[in-house]
């Protein structure tokens, strides 16, 4: 079948963007086919509108993302076309199989982008298009028909419509061959009767006037049953409008009390977190309590009950101090000397201790350490152990003093000695 095409009109349109630093832009007509796809770092928006319009007429202005860029909406404005909304943003898939075969091309993403947001929105229109071309009787411009489709006019009124302007126009053209022939005849022949022209022109006016009276008519009846389906729709707008309202409430209660539900929710993950730490707490101090005030006290004659800390940790030494205590002039047994260091000895030294015996090798850091707080460490081998009972052990209190004080006397000899050989 022939379709009708009008020379003078610029080719109907559909027009992909993708905005950016590099702005692509894809052109295809009505039949999906392509016309264009270029991209550009350079090009303004009023660039862009040139080169489209150098191209056709857009119809539809697509995006392939979702909400439609500000820069797409504005281009689709200029030429008081409609966007092509999506529900949601098209994927890399998508965007691979609507710019496969129909001889699509593109040099980069930017250009595939722009490219399958027009095919897109044409896959909406494809199947319509299909009926129109089906419908549409020779000598009707089809582009014509699908434009009016793509504006919302129904294929049956956009054929009718088109049918009574080609009408109308030829009456118009007939009209005016008539009026060259009379006035060519009434030039050559003369003798025809004025009231014989005056019939036949007043035939042909009736003519006219009936068409135009029929087209008044049906566009009346047209603008009848426009209004009534706006009424309707702004009743069913209206009750959308309620219904939306309602929800909006209905929902906005529902996330208040789910938010309720949720903080109390993690406040009582919180205070059975709290509980069960008190519980572990309080179980813990009982034990202690009940070691402490349970036991008959151990007693070692000649020794000196100093505290035990397992091992040379911060952890040890806070376990040490939240369960006894460390204080002031406290001498402690460090089970295992060898995994401190500067910051584990000088949290220790921190704590006031007075001396510190250790087991195992305790490492020059930590030595050099409690030397610099003037704090005295034994190991084992100097001080040895009367008895290790749990948290605690014993030692020889009469060796620990003397080796304190041996210990002290050559710490106060060095100091004067660095203080002479600073004087020098």
């Amino acid at each position: 079948m022939a379709y009708s095409h009008s020379p003078a009109r610029r080719k109907y349109t559909f027009v992909g963007v993708d905005p950016g630093t590099t702005i692509g832009v894809a052109i295809i007509d009505l039949e999906g086919n392509p016309i264009e796809v270029f991209s550009s770092k350079n090009y303004s928006c009023s660039d862009v509108v040139e080169r489209i319009i150098a191209r056709g007429n857009p119809l539809i202005v697509a995006s392939d993302v979702t909400p439609t860029p500000s820069t797409v909406k504005r281009i689709s404005r200029i030429f008081s076309s409609p966007v092509h909304e999506l529900d949601k943003s098209l994927a890399t898939e998508e965007k691979i199989a609507l710019t496969k075969g129909r001889g699509y091309k593109y040099n980069n993403v930017h250009e595939r982008d722009a490219l399958a947001a027009c095919v897109n929105a044409f896959q909406r229109y494809k199947k319509k298009f299909s009926q129109v071309h089906r419908k549409t009787p020779l000598g009707v411009d089809v582009e014509e028909v699908k434009a009016m489709v793509i504006k919302g006019v129904p294929i049956s009124d956009a054929i009718d419509r088109l049918i009574r302007a080609k009408e109308d126009k030829e009456a118009e053209n007939e009209m005016k061959i008539w009026d060259a022939k009379r006035k060519e005849s009434e030039d050559k022949q003369p003798a025809k009767k004025g009231s014989e022209r005056t019939d036949e022109n007043e035939l042909r006016l009736r003519r006219i006037m009936k068409r135009k009276d029929d087209k008044i008519e049906m566009l009346e009846e047209h603008t009848a049953a426009l209004k009534t389906r706006l009424e309707e729709k702004e009743l069913e707008l209206t009750n959308l409008h309620s219904r939306v309202a309602t929800l909006k409430t209905a929902r906005k209660r529902e996330i208040e009390e789910t938010e309720e539900i949720t903080r109390r929710e993690k406040e009582i993950k919180r205070q059975k977190e709290e509980l069960k730490a008190r519980a572990e707490e309080n179980a813990e101090l009982k034990q202690i309590v009940e070691e402490l005030k349970g036991k008959r006290e151990v007693k070692v004659k000649g020794g000196k009950k100093i505290k035990e800390i397992r091992s040379f940790s911060r952890n040890a030494i806070r376990d040490t101090d939240r369960k006894y205590g460390l204080r002031r002039g406290d001498v402690v047994f460090l089970e295992d000397g060898s995994g401190g260091g500067v910051s584990t000895a000088e949290l220790l030294a921190k704590k006031g201790v007075a001396a510190v015996i250790y087991g195992k090798e305790l490492s020059h850091f930590a030595a050099d350490k409690f030397f610099e707080f003037d704090i005295p460490a034994f190991s084992t081998d100097e001080i040895p152990l009367l008895l290790n009972e749990g948290d605690f052990a014993f030692v020889n209190e009469q060796l620990l003093n003397e080796k304190i004080g041996e210990w002290k006397k050559e710490r106060k000899r060095e100091k004067a000695e660095e203080k002479i050989l600073f004087i020098s």
